[in-house]
């Protein structure tokens, strides 16, 4: 399936439209603080899961029933949007020789209009993976069961590319929403978004009371006018789409330097950062999977409470994960609470995530890490919080970087946070980067330090001093925050 990657994109001339976004992002740019928590690994490790964008639903009994793919499209219902480690059932399979889905039917997108649930689906045919090639179409299903049964209605969003050998073609639509204005909006990759084979992100839109083929329209030039099967589009910027209703703005996620960052829209064209520093550190791994780092894509934000990408201001960030050194065949789909708050101060840090202590008492692992830990709350325990590490430094107050390493010796890992720096001056692989914390004391900051359990050969932090009586404190690293 497509991946989510940079391309540069040309802008648009609507200069007005740019102009209100800007203002409106100085508004709340202003004023907002953002705190994203500890991650959870809902499910997995599998291959054929999170190849997609995560979409759900509220069931009319009070559960969830999410839709993840991987050519396969599974169902899965629980008690909470983040619970998704229930049973999986399959609702769309690849379709038969010489169709549009000969490789897959993927659910991007679910919207219930009264008893009907429409799907936006992500088809696939002439693929060989292997050479990097596919090709992709939208189509949209319907759903009278709440997505247990699915009747594809026909083609919505169709590119003019024919398959071409070693390259992804076609179009089509990871993202939708409804904007609340009677439109349901589509952000699109043309020939997957790469730049370097003509690719790039624009938009269509339907009535949102039907959303059918037929009814698609192309942003081009400035206006709704070309049709979603074969018309022309001019490029814009967003992916990772939903609609924000305190600010009654279309919020997206975009990639910054060091992470995923948060941008904005007015007109849902032109949308402009709301901070320059990352929402949430990543540290780029290849789809290669040669360098042996961690790997974050798809990533989608839905509301903490309905599920939908609707949102108020406590939300999940969705994303598919694979761990660093693991491939495609171990994939883990990952919900992490992103919180919003209007009350920052001014000395406060714009964003942070949260940083936690693990613990496999079967294998002695202590790990700290603001990354998601396989086997959470199964056979690794939560021991603690440890509080927030900005996810850029202080420019006003010192500060150091810390990053997260892993033993290169044989045996149990040894899992170390340390100042950055620190593990290629012995015998420890670097895996990402953990954050900033202050070097002295700040206010609502607490103390940070680096412990080692030596009966178990394990590192680990703490804000005790005495290590929580799990082992002997060796270093103070420096304060990270409360709140």
């Amino acid at each position: 399936m497509s991946r989510l990657v940079r391309v540069t994109l040309a802008a648009l001339a609507l200069t007005s439209g740019a102009a209100h976004a800007n203002d409106i992002v100085a508004g709340v740019s202003d004023t907002i603080r953002v705190r994203v928590g500890t991650p959870l690994v809902a499910r997995g490790p599998a291959g054929d899961i999170a190849d997609n964008w995560f979409s759900e639903i509220e069931l009319p009994d009070g559960r969830f029933r999410g839709f993840t793919a991987g050519g396969v499209t599974w169902a899965i219902d629980g008690h909470h949007p983040y619970e998704m480690s229930g049973p999986g059932t399959a609702v769309l399979r690849a379709g038969p020789s010489g169709s549009s889905s000969t490789c897959g039917q993927w659910i991007q997108h679910v919207e219930l209009v009264g008893k009907t649930l429409y799907g936006w689906i992500h088809d696939e045919t002439a693929c060989n993976y292997a050479k990097g090639q596919t090709h992709a179409s939208m189509t949209i299903a319907t759903s009278a069961d709440y997505g247990l049964t699915w009747k594809i209605q026909g083609p919505i969003v169709v590119g003019t590319d024919p398959p071409a050998a070693s390259k992804f073609t076609g179009d089509s639509c990871p993202s939708v929403m409804k904007g609340q204005d009677g439109y349901d909006y589509a952000y699109c990759l043309r020939n997957g978004g790469q730049s370097w084979n003509g690719g790039y992100t624009f938009i269509a839109r339907a009535p949102a009371t039907n959303p059918a083929p037929g009814q698609w329209k192309r942003f081009f030039n400035g206006a709704w006018s070309e049709p979603g099967v074969g018309g022309k589009s001019s490029p814009v910027d967003g992916l990772g789409i939903a609609y924000w209703t305190t600010t009654h703005q279309t919020i997206g996620l975009n990639w910054v330097r060091g992470g995923i960052g948060l941008q904005v829209s007015a007109d849902r064209l032109h949308f402009t950062p709301v901070f320059p520093q990352p929402l949430m550190l990543v540290t780029g791994g290849d789809w290669g999977r040669h360098d042996g780092l961690e790997l974050v894509s798809y990533p989608d934000l839905i509301d903490a409470k309905t599920g939908l990408n609707q949102l108020g201001d406590n939300w999940l960030l969705a994303y598919m994960y694979l761990s660093p050194g693991e491939g495609f065949a171990k994939r883990y789909l990952i919900f992490r609470p992103v919180d919003i708050s209007w009350s920052r101060a001014p000395e406060e840090t714009v964003a942070a995530e949260m940083l936690t202590h693990w613990y496999d008492a079967i294998h002695h692992d202590h790990w700290a890490t603001i990354a998601p830990v396989p086997g959470n709350y199964t056979s690794y325990r939560l021991v603690a919080q440890l509080g927030y590490m900005m996810t850029t430094a202080d420019p006003a107050k010192p500060t150091v970087e810390l990053e997260e390493c892993i033993s290169k010796a044989a045996g149990p890992p040894d899992r170390i946070l340390t100042k950055k720096g620190v593990c290629e001056q012995s015998d420890y692989k670097p895996l990402r980067t953990a954050g900033f914390i202050y070097t002295t004391a700040q206010p609502d900051t607490r103390p940070l330090y680096r412990c080692y359990s030596e009966s178990e050969h394990s590192h680990f932090a703490s804000n005790d001093e005495a290590c929580d009586k799990m082992g002997k404190r060796e270093e103070l690293l420096g304060y990270d925050l409360n709140r």
